[in-house]
C-alpha cells in the first residue's frame, strides 16, 4: 500500500509539470491524464433498485493480473465519495503508457464501501482492459457484497 502512495505522489508530481495536462472531475483522487498516458474509460453500476446513503466510498482499479500466483499490481486507482446519486458512475483513468506491457493482462476492478468501511459492492466477473483485444474502456456491474 505505501508504494502504491508513493507511486502515486510521484506520478502526480511528474505529470503536474507536464504543459497541456487535462482536468478531470474533482474528486478525493483525480486521475492525470496527458501525455505519456492511456485513458480508460470505466463506467460502474449495480443491479439493486437502490440509492446508497452519501458518504459511500467508490473506488474503481486498473490491475496487471497477469500473475495467477501473485497479488495483482495497481496501475491506476480512483476514489470517489458518492453523495447520494444513483449509478452509473463513471470516471476516465491514466494508465502509463509506459507500464503497459502487450504480452500482460490487465482488468479493471471496482467496490463501494460504506462510511464505516464495510463491503456493500465488488466485482466478482474479470473485466479485460487493454491488451489482448480488449479496449480503453470497461462497463462493470458489481453485485452485493455477501450474495
Amino acid at each position: 500500500m505505501k508504494n502504491r502512495i508513493i507511486a502515486a505522489i510521484i506520478a502526480g508530481t511528474a505529470m503536474a509539470g507536464l504543459g497541456g495536462c487535462a482536468a478531470a472531475p474533482a474528486a478525493e483522487e483525480t486521475p492525470q491524464m496527458g501525455h505519456g498516458m492511456t485513458t480508460v474509460q470505466v463506467s460502474v453500476t449495480y443491479r439493486e433498485r437502490i440509492l446508497l446513503t452519501p458518504g459511500h466510498v467508490l473506488t474503481v482499479r486498473i490491475e496487471d493480473v497477469s500473475l495467477a500466483d501473485a497479488p495483482s499490481r495497481t496501475l491506476a486507482e480512483y476514489k470517489e465519495t458518492l453523495d447520494g446519486r444513483g449509478p452509473p458512475f463513471t470516471t476516465p483513468l491514466g494508465v502509463p503508457t509506459s507500464a503497459v506491457d502487450p504480452r500482460h493482462s490487465y482488468a479493471a476492478r471496482a467496490e463501494i464501501r460504506d462510511a464505516a468501511g464495510a463491503l456493500r459492492f465488488v466485482t466478482d466477473t474479470r473485466y479485460p482492459v487493454l491488451t489482448h483485444g480488449a479496449g480503453a474502456s470497461a462497463e462493470i456491474v458489481l453485485r452485493a457484497a455477501g450474495n
